[in-house]
């Protein structure tokens, strides 16, 4: 599936819910990550994890395979191949930014990799997510 088949996917089941949420425009963008991962043979955790001694709920974890999670959302950070955090409309400014650079910043001292996943996002925006301001961190845009 091309990225553009997914962010045309987002869009429609944002168009089916018939309101703005944020809450289900996140709920169904990892979900939708999910089934696109999973089709390409990437297992991928449920959705609003956790990493064993660290306080951030993640969106997706990518786990080593073979490793299950505690209750179904708690990893131990050797489990983890890479966290992911994921945005439907890309960054919302300086905040957000900063948010995911420090979260991220946690994770990467217990050797957790990390990446953003947006769907969408404005080139032209001085805020959007991109590795320099993330402090290194990989970026993907499908979109």
């Amino acid at each position: 599936m091309t990225g553009e088949e997914i962010v045309r996917q987002a869009r429609n089941a944002s168009k089916g819910f018939q309101l703005k949420s944020r809450k289900f425009s996140g709920a169904m963008t990892a979900e939708l990550m999910k089934r696109v991962l999973a089709d390409e043979g990437i297992p991928t955790s449920a959705r609003d994890v956790f990493i064993r001694g660290i306080p951030l709920e993640i969106d997706l974890i990518v786990p080593h395979r073979g490793q299950e999670p505690t209750l179904g959302l708690l990893y131990g950070p050797q489990q983890v191949a890479a966290a992911l955090e994921i945005k439907k409309m890309g960054s919302f400014g300086e905040q957000t930014l900063q948010t995911i650079r420090k979260n991220f910043n946690v994770l990467r001292e217990l050797r957790v990799p990390c990446a953003y996943v947006t769907l969408e996002e404005r080139h032209s925006y001085r805020h959007r997510a991109t590795e320099e301001n993330l402090g290194g961190f990989p970026c993907f845009t499908l979109a």
